[in-house]
Parts: C-alpha cells; sequence; structure tokens
C-alpha cells in the first residue's frame, strides 16, 4: 500500500503544486514532498487534512492505495465520475478555494469584490472572450 503514490496522482489530476496542498493542510511541503515519496506514512489527522486540501475522503484514498499500482490513475478517474454522477453539484478545487476566500472577507470587501468581478465579466464579454 503506497498511499503517498495514490496522493501524488491525485494532486496531478487536480493541477495542484506540493506547495497549494501543504498550505490547504497546514503543513511544510517536504512532509507533502516526504509522503508522496513514500519516506514517510501520514497520521490519520494529517491523511484527513491531505484529502480535505484534494477535495475527497480519506478512505478513496486508502480504497485507491489497494489498486496495482497501474490502475490507481483509472481507479480515482472511475471514483471522480461516480462521485460527480452522484451529486452533479460538487465544486472543482479551485471554485471552493474562491468561496472559502470570499467567505473569509469583510462585508464591504465582498461588495468590491463583487463589484470587481462584475467590472472583469463586462470586459471579457466586450473583447469576446
Amino acid at each position: 500500500m503506497n498511499i503517498g503514490h495514490v496522493i501524488k496522482i491525485l494532486r496531478i489530476q487536480r493541477k495542484m503544486t506540493q506547495e497549494q496542498i501543504a498550505l490547504e493542510a497546514d503543513m511544510a511541503t517536504s512532509n507533502v514532498s516526504r509522503i508522496e515519496k513514500g519516506l514517510r506514512q501520514p497520521s490519520q489527522k494529517v491523511l484527513q487534512k491531505i484529502a480535505k486540501a484534494l477535495n475527497t475522503k480519506p478512505s478513496l484514498l486508502y480504497a485507491a492505495s489497494e489498486q496495482p499500482i497501474a490502475d490507481i490513475s483509472d481507479f480515482l478517474e472511475l471514483e471522480e465520475k461516480k462521485e460527480e454522477n452522484a451529486n452533479p453539484l460538487l465544486l472543482n478545487h479551485e471554485t471552493q478555494t474562491a468561496l472559502k476566500l470570499f467567505s473569509e472577507l469583510t462585508p464591504d470587501n465582498k461588495s468590491l469584490l463583487l463589484e470587481q468581478l462584475k467590472t472583469l465579466h463586462r470586459w471579457q464579454t466586450k473583447l469576446g472572450q
């Protein structure tokens, strides 16, 4: 069982860096690297933080780690598709991050950001992008 390999594959599928995972999991980037390389086994607490940063469940990480190495990517993609079909309202990682950051803003800054987004959207629409 190499849960670090599973974490690395899922991180790459999510187009995330080790730094992003570390920041969201409140841990050092070097720890993420050691876990991915199989030099360190994550505790339950650390695994839960990493799973949350990857927008998944620890149980999926465990299940994927029981698969043959060659099948892990396909297994993860299949499980994600099942999850998406079960809950079409799942938000991707970038959207979740944006919502989390937005929720932490003051009411005045929320209003300011919304106005900036509206302006950016209008500008983008005019350029036809």
